[in-house]
């Protein structure tokens, strides 16, 4: 029999620190020490300013559009942003794997806030979508390290009250962002909605420097490893040790260059292809059609390369750092892709959701960014109330399938109240309908990550590199349904807008883009009931029932989920109990 070589198991232990490693933690915890809680706290300020970021924008379109004259591309500094966040969250786990957590997370919180510097000095639209772009790909690496530094801190029992704790940022940064954004938009300058992340991002590298021991050394130690590394560096000799052929091995094989290509291109052009679609371009139009096709079998051909063709041309099979982004052997288990699909359903209806809670009371009932945004306090506060009470649940009886169920459960029910939310129903109805879909995701989320993290085999000597795989992949999917989210849900509003403006012939709406009508309608309101006020309704009670659907097949997913528990300690352990799980 061959004999298996794992070359780069070095590397990759290097990368999970030692206290932090997947094999080292027993279902037994310690108790959490107070640099564990800091470290969560940079952790969760990190994820904080990376949702403050998402949220806030919306508070300052229409000025930014007045300032630069350029109201059309005012939806990219959304699209920019989310796009790179969703294609590249699979990158940034591979490259902590190899680079370490530390190195990684601290590039990404640089590039993040050099995005957010770009677009704060801004003096025109493309530079501000420029800015938006830098940070969201800064912002994908910080969604997703996030979640593995914390997950590979605490042990496994540890962990749903973890990610309980970290997805909670989210939801203080609903409501923090409008009311945030509102106030410097109109008070100060639409500048200090990005400038804003510089002391806070800044605030979160210390915190996180002086308490995260990634290599249970000390920041000063590390540093003068590092400085002594630099001081003795010969290039000379460097130069003669580098093997081009191996650096491109490397490239092409580390970091799955062409299959992260094949899908990152095929999901970019999809996604502009749902948002030119009855926007710039009709539906049935050459450049539509191409987008939609060629993206849909430039993703399905990425699939078939990292699921059956990466492997043929692999110089080392037996390097377990030589592997694709998405690893048949994880991502096709049935178990692992299952819950994804339904943490992938549930963001993509949850984000149409939000989204459209606020239209509705900025354009139906003309309220102003953060006073529309005020009306998902209820959404907000019932999402953390379930985050935490789902952590501590799995924590102290091990349960992960009961809570996602119960999650996609009220997730149905509330999808299904949220088109009761129209223009002629009462104050208490558009608040009580906002209240389930907050609990549903605060369980299913985190039971859904829980459940894929406990399908890795801990006896395979690459278990700490599944762990990070596993943990990316499962925010790959959160970010991208949150992303097709917002586009499907833009489509679906756009269209129906567009269809019941023509069959009314309601001037002067009739012949313009949505864009043009949105805004007219702001700068000429007419009141809740006007005919436009009741169409602009409809249109948004569509994009609920839409959202319905995405929640009653996320709930089926929820049913073939795995039942798999998390092992809870005797409480009176024999000697055996306490071995640490391999």
């Amino acid at each position: 029999m061959k004999e298996t070589k794992y070359s780069s198991q070095p590397e990759i232990e290097e990368a999970c620190d030692s206290d932090a490693s997947l094999n080292a933690k027993s279902s037994n915890d310690p108790p959490m020490r107070l640099s564990l809680y800091l470290c969560l706290a940079s952790l969760t300020l990190v994820l904080f300013i990376t949702a403050l970021d998402i949220l806030i924008v919306g508070t300052i379109i229409d000025v930014v559009a007045a300032q630069f004259g350029n109201y059309s591309k005012t939806g990219w500094l959304v699209t920019g942003y989310s796009l790179p966040n969703a294609i590249l969250s699979l990158i940034w786990g591979r490259f902590a794997s190899i680079i370490g957590f530390q190195h990684s997370l601290i590039l990404a919180i640089l590039i993040f806030e050099a995005g957010s510097l770009i677009a704060a000095l801004a003096s025109s639209m493309n530079m501000l979508i420029v800015g938006r772009v830098v940070a969201g790909v800064g912002g994908s690496g910080l969604q997703t390290l996030c979640f593995v530094i914390g997950c590979t801190m605490v042990g496994e029992r540890s962990r749903p009250l973890v990610i309980s704790i970290l997805s909670c940022a989210f939801a203080v940064a609903a409501i923090v962002g409008p009311i945030i954004g509102g106030a410097f938009t109109t008070h100060v300058t639409w500048r200090w909605c990005f400038y804003i992340n510089l002391p806070i991002g800044g605030l979160a590298i210390i915190m996180f420097l002086l308490t995260y021991k990634g290599e249970n050394k000390s920041i000063l130690q590390q540093t003068k490893d590092i400085m002594g590394k630099i001081s003795s560096f010969e290039f000379g000799k460097f130069r003669k040790q580098v093997n081009s052929k191996r650096v491109m091995n490397g490239i092409i094989f580390k970091f799955d260059f062409f299959g992260f290509s094949f899908c990152s291109a095929g999901l970019v052009l999809f996604l502009l292809g749902l948002t030119f679609g009855g926007n710039k371009y009709s539906w049935n139009s050459g450049q539509v059609i191409t987008y939609l096709v060629l993206g849909t079998l430039l993703f399905m051909f990425s699939l078939v390369y990292d699921f059956f063709i990466f492997n043929k041309f692999n110089p080392e099979p037996d390097n377990i750092s030589y592997r694709p982004l998405l690893l048949k052997r994880l991502i096709a288990k049935p178990a692992v892709i299952i819950v994804n699909m339904v943490t992938f359903l549930l963001c993509t209806g949850y984000n149409g959701q939000m989204i459209y809670s606020v239209q509705f009371f900025q354009l139906i009932f003309a309220s102003s960014a953060w006073k529309a945004g005020l009306h998902l306090i209820p959404i907000v506060i019932t999402n953390v109330i379930a985050a935490i009470a789902s952590g501590v649940i799995t924590k102290k009886l091990g349960l992960v399938k009961p809570l996602l169920m119960f999650g996609g459960f009220l997730g149905v029910i509330g999808a299904g109240l949220m088109t009761l939310m129209k223009n002629n129903s009462t104050r208490s109805t558009q608040i009580g309908v906002l209240l389930l879909p907050g609990f549903s995701l605060g369980f299913a989320l985190q039971a859904s990550l829980m459940s894929a993290q406990l399908q890795i085999n801990k006896d395979r000597p690459e278990a700490s590199m599944d762990f990070i795989e596993i943990t990316a992949f499962n925010t790959f999917m959160k970010s991208l349904g949150t992303t097709l989210g917002g586009v499907l849900s833009t489509t679906v509003f756009s269209a129906s807008l567009h269809n019941k403006v023509s069959q009314a012939r309601l001037e002067p709406y009739v012949g313009k883009t949505v864009d043009d009508m949105i805004l007219y309608r702001l700068q000429n309101y007419d009141g809740s009931h006007s005919t436009i006020g009741n169409i602009l309704s409809d249109s948004i009670e569509n994009v609920f029932w839409m959202d319905l659907g995405f929640y009653a097949l996320g709930f089926l997913f929820c049913i073939f989920s795995s039942n798999k528990k998390l092992i809870i300690p005797k409480k009176n352990p024999t000697p055996e109990d306490n071995i640490e799980d391999k």
